[in-house]
């Protein structure tokens, strides 16, 4: 058996960040890590329910979409995400991870840029 690694270097980034789901639903939840290839997000009950309005499984099926926005330094990211997993963290606490399908090229440097910024700074 070996021995388990992220594929990309993440770091803790907390902050509101707004959120779209397919049907154009727009909802807030809070940022809790970013990597290069997606981001953590914790949510309420309600938001959470809206985020999987099926249910809460480990690995929805097919994938869902969020079209998500939030601050990186002064630049914003917008990106298209696809949930990867969920699970509950509390009674009216969810955690989401969220992995990146789709970075304009503005987004994309937005995001490369603090990362380097993070990496350097850690």
């Amino acid at each position: 058996m070996g021995v388990d690694q992220r594929q990309y270097l993440r770091v803790n980034h907390q902050q509101e960040i707004q959120l779209e789901t397919a049907s154009r639903l727009k909802l807030v939840a809070r940022s809790e890590n970013i990597s290069t290839g997606g981001i953590g997000i914790t949510c309420d009950q309600v938001t959470a329910q809206a985020i999987m309005p099926a249910g809460y499984r480990v690995t929805p099926d097919p994938s869902l979409h969020l079209s998500v926005r939030l601050m990186l330094g002064d630049s914003m990211l917008a990106a298209t995400c696809s949930i990867q997993n969920s699970y509950r963290l509390a009674e009216n606490s969810y955690s989401f991870n969220l992995k990146f399908m789709a970075l304009e090229q503005a987004s994309l440097q937005v995001l490369d840029g603090f990362m380097k910024t993070q990496k350097n700074d850690g």
